[in-house]
């Protein structure tokens, strides 16, 4: 990984022989080279009106979305996107995500505390960073937890921290953040987000107190739902996810930043069970894509809902060959998702 490449500015444009050139002024979130191979073309998640290059960067390896700028991110991280502070999805759904972050913070926190004497677990509260915390669902949990918790979210977002969670909207090289550490830093469903990749991994260690747990959540571009499904796959997401990640990939670039990995999982029960669902009905209904999504997202009026209930009875259908489907790659680390666990070694004092 190349931290010290100057990224150019990007351009708008996005015509089809741009698709297919060798170099352009997109280049690689990570290592900024612009020599690439495109894999295949996606279109957006919202409209499907515009199409993207998912690419592979020629140096680094990186697979990652070009011709979108930051212009553009900026537009569609709109509150639609983030939801209020109390809901996005439907109340039966929203209590399912507060279940799993529930137990994601329980088991992040115990592995965090695995390895700590008693002493130093009394010493002070585990300080926590929820990196794009969004809602800070997670971080609630945190809290209640004991955590002393704070979150980093984009420019874009719609308001101030919810529950007395504490969001600074931002970055983390801003003012007393800079020289800040803390023993837990998450980044859940947020790595694929970020455009300045490689400035950003280059920075985490230094932010880690040693012993520190850095968590990573990603979309795993090799499960078996992104092969199969390919352009249709759900967790694509273009173009708000700019990069897509392979566990190898993202495993030796950890080590490069001198992290030992304590522990991994392509499961989450949600985010593999409703990503074959509705990447099938992708598949099915090209021309419609994430309409069921959509729908639980903001489907509010009769019309939506009378549409809502035709969705579900088309993926009724589909339900057991995706708990199947979730079942097997689990067992075979080909899961929808990719969580790596890596620690800051405890004699690392280095900024």
């Amino acid at each position: 990984m190349n931290s010290d490449a100057e990224i150019p500015g990007r351009a708008a444009s996005r015509s089809a022989q741009d698709h297919a050139s060798e170099s352009d002024a997109y280049p690689c979130w990570n290592c900024g080279c612009a020599e690439f191979e495109v894999l295949f073309a996606v279109r957006d998640f919202d409209t499907a009106s515009n199409s993207y290059p998912v690419r592979r960067c020629r140096q680094c390896g990186l697979c990652y979305t070009g011709q979108v700028d930051e212009a553009e991110l900026a537009a569609i991280y709109s509150k639609s996107y983030y939801g209020s502070g109390e809901a996005k999805f439907l109340s039966v759904i929203e209590a399912l995500v507060e279940f799993g972050h529930r137990r994601q913070a329980k088991k992040i926190l115990s592995l965090y505390r695995d390895r700590k004497s008693e002493t130093a677990l009394a010493a002070s509260a585990v300080s926590v960073l929820d990196i794009g915390c969004g809602r800070a669902l997670l971080l609630r949990q945190f809290a209640r937890l004991g955590a002393d918790c704070l979150g980093i979210e984009r420019d874009e977002f719609p308001g101030a921290g919810p529950h007395g969670i504490e969001v600074h909207v931002g970055a983390l090289q801003d003012g007393e953040l800079s020289a800040k550490r803390f023993d837990i830093i998450v980044l859940w469903h947020v790595l694929e987000h970020i455009t300045e990749l490689g400035g950003l991994l280059e920075e985490l260690p230094g932010h880690l107190n040693p012993g520190g747990l850095l968590v990573i959540s990603v979309p795993n571009f090799l499960s078996w739902q992104s092969r199969f499904f390919k352009r249709h796959w759900f967790h694509l997401d273009i173009p708000r996810h700019v990069s897509h990640f392979e566990k190898r990939w993202l495993e030796k670039t950890l080590a490069s930043m001198g992290l030992d990995i304590v522990g991994r999982s392509t499961f989450t029960v949600s985010q593999n069970l409703y990503g074959f669902l509705q990447s099938s009905l992708n598949k099915l209904f090209p021309h419609t894509p994430n309409r069921l999504y959509h729908l639980l997202t903001r489907g509010r009026g009769r019309r939506d809902r009378m549409a809502l209930v035709g969705w579900v009875l088309l993926a009724i259908p589909i339900l057991p060959f995706a708990v199947l489907e979730t079942l097997l790659t689990a067992n075979s680390n080909q899961g929808a998702t990719l969580t790596l666990y890596a620690r800051k070694r405890a004699n690392d004092n280095n900024l």
